[in-house]
């Protein structure tokens, strides 16, 4: 498999309010892979979950083929998805889940896959786009015309999750599709960064000169917001091709 230049930075930090980090993260720049897991259900049942996600992951190596690829993305998904939920009900059936976003590319072409309120963003052109959907109630309401993306921002729901791994016996992941140029920005994250950070900021600070520069630019913006959350961020940065 040919791959096109890309830099690749990430980081994954605690926040002022929560006593554990219970995101995780996967970067495997060989395989053209990288996953951010929002773990759910307090503490040690969180954190257990997304580590269970990204140690999945980090196992599995995807298909050279770009379509071959997304189905074992989906199928690991599938995998986790019934491995947390047996452990959750191992430990006494309490609450424990995780969401997903993920980056896969083969090539030129790239596809981000999603489970939850997780993002992945691209910066093409100087412009900031949102790739993913978030699996909320919220944004349900959104999608329903019942409230706008500004009756959103700070919404008392805004964190109901309508998907995630491991706390039904199926779940759908998400999967888009497209193709790279050069300059291209993602951006995989948490709802810890997200939240607090605004997309015009997000597109400010990605024009950092350095992938690892603009991941510590955005985590540092989150920081000086109050960090309520865990914070994780992964930036891929497609080169000239």
């Amino acid at each position: 498999m040919t791959m096109i230049p890309f830099r690749a930075a990430g980081r994954s930090e605690t926040g002022l309010v929560r006593s554990q980090n219970e995101d995780s993260m996967l970067l495997d720049d060989e395989t053209g892979l990288w996953v951010v897991f929002d773990g759910m259900g307090g503490h040690q049942n969180g954190a257990t979950a997304s580590r269970m996600a990204a140690h999945a992951f980090a196992e599995v190596r995807l298909p050279e083929d770009f379509d071959s690829a997304i189905e074992g993305f989906a199928s690991t998904i599938h995998q986790v998805n019934a491995e947390i939920a047996e452990a959750a009900e191992a430990n006494g059936g309490g609450t424990m889940g995780t969401t997903a976003v993920g980056l896969i590319m083969r090539g030129r072409e790239f596809a981000a896959g999603w489970v939850g309120d997780s993002r992945a963003y691209i910066m093409r052109r100087g412009g900031l786009f949102q790739l993913t959907v978030d699996h909320t109630h919220v944004q349900d309401l959104i999608d329903e015309g019942i409230l706008t993306p500004a009756d959103a921002i700070g919404h008392p729901m805004s964190h109901v999750l309508t998907r995630a791994l491991g706390v039904a016996p199926q779940v759908q992941v998400d999967i888009i599709k497209d193709e790279v140029e050069p300059g291209d920005r993602f951006l995989l994250c948490s709802d810890g960064l997200s939240g607090p950070v605004t997309d015009a900021e997000i597109r400010d600070l990605l024009h950092a000169e350095h992938p690892q520069a603009a991941v510590d630019a955005l985590i540092e913006r989150a920081y000086a917001r109050g960090a309520p959350d865990n914070v994780t961020a992964v930036v891929i940065e497609i080169g000239a091709f």
